[in-house]
């Protein structure tokens, strides 16, 4: 099944969208102190409500939410408050060097010595992950930064793999089976509301 893109219009009227982190936690029974270990597999969520529609208005989002068949599809999901950098962003970024991991990459093919690449907040997306930056990223005088994000990498990127950094997304599914359902009153104006997480 290929992975669905959301309908553009019209726009969300409200959004949740966060990260979902994975923890095991562990109490001493003799002196009560607290260990916590993070885990992979943290996971971005998302709550999307749209505004009151028209039966016309509707039927797009209405195909969508059905053509998911519940939790069984994928789509491409985002925080839609965020799809540009609040940073310059520019140059053509591009990863430096293979076999990275962790909540770090380092990147080449920025502008040269440019302050506020990316701001802390901003997101990207990299070998098929969405990342938020953690710090402000600036670049040296060969174009190079270090740009820090949350969560880890799940797999090492190739070299010269591209960084999105305008529209990034995460490949989704709706939390249950339920989810696809909409409301509609006596005028036949429709409402619609649907959760959803990332898919790995």
């Amino acid at each position: 099944m290929p992975t669905l893109t959301m309908p553009a219009v019209p726009g969300f009227r409200a959004s949740r969208f966060g990260l979902i982190a994975n923890t095991q936690t562990f109490r001493s029974p003799l002196d009560g102190t607290v260990q916590t270990l993070e885990m992979t597999g943290a996971r971005w969520q998302a709550k999307y409500d749209l505004p009151p529609m028209t039966r016309t208005q509707a039927a797009a989002w209405i195909a969508f939410l059905t053509d998911l068949l519940g939790s069984a599809g994928r789509f491409y999901g985002f925080d839609p408050d965020a799809r540009a950098p609040r940073g310059s962003g520019l140059g053509a970024p591009q990863v430096a060097g293979a076999g990275q991991s962790g909540k770090s990459l380092f990147v080449d093919g920025w502008s040269e010595l440019e302050t506020g690449l990316l701001l802390p907040g901003d997101y990207l997306e990299v070998n098929g992950e969405l990342k938020m930056v953690t710090a402000q990223a600036d670049s040296d005088s060969a174009g190079e930064a270090l740009v820090a994000f949350t969560p880890p990498l799940r797999a090492s990127p190739a070299d010269n793999a591209a960084l999105t950094l305008d529209n990034p997304k995460a490949t989704m599914m709706l939390v249950d089976d339920t989810q696809a359902i909409w409301d509609a009153d006596r005028a036949s104006i429709y409402g619609i509301s649907f959760a959803a997480v990332e898919a790995f």
